[in-house]
């Protein structure tokens, strides 16, 4: 649907420590769903099974599945989205090299060593413990991008 934003999140990491919670990223795509017209997946592997499947337990909002795609694939998909969200893991590096806005969110990394780098790339850290970053530091820069997306189509 042309008229929806297209808003894609990757919920998982290989380290523990670079993992938002999970209820956070639920708290934030019920506020994106309350404020915009988004679409919304989320992108995983097999490593993120546990992750996928404790959002669409717990998560009152719909959200699309792309599940096992190769890096391309992902890439391709990445590149039609209006936002792409996601920890400081190895899909944040395949979104970085795609135009769309993006944001990552950052624990005890130094994004200045790992965030990618252009236009419209965002990213968030507070402390090295990720999850002293807010839902509302997070939907603040999704706000922002998402109003840009939304008065331009």
């Amino acid at each position: 649907n042309d008229e929806k934003l297209l808003v894609g999140l990757h919920v998982g990491a290989g380290i523990p420590a670079q993992k938002w919670s999970l209820i956070k990223y639920i708290n934030l795509i019920k506020k994106l769903k309350e404020n915009f017209p988004v679409e919304l997946y989320l992108t995983g592997s097999r490593a993120d099974k546990e992750e996928i499947n404790y959002m669409k337990k717990n998560s009152e909002v719909s959200f699309g599945l792309f599940l096992n795609h190769s890096i391309p694939e992902v890439a391709a998909l990445i590149s039609k989205s209006d936002l792409f969200i996601s920890n400081d893991t190895g899909i944040m590096h395949v979104a970085g090299t795609t135009g769309t806005p993006q944001i990552s969110i950052f624990g005890e990394s130094n994004p200045f060593n790992w965030a990618p780098i252009g236009a419209n790339k965002y990213f968030i850290r507070k402390s090295e413990l990720i999850d002293d970053v807010a839902v509302d530091d997070v939907y603040h820069l999704c706000d922002i991008i998402l109003n840009k997306s939304e008065s331009e189509k």
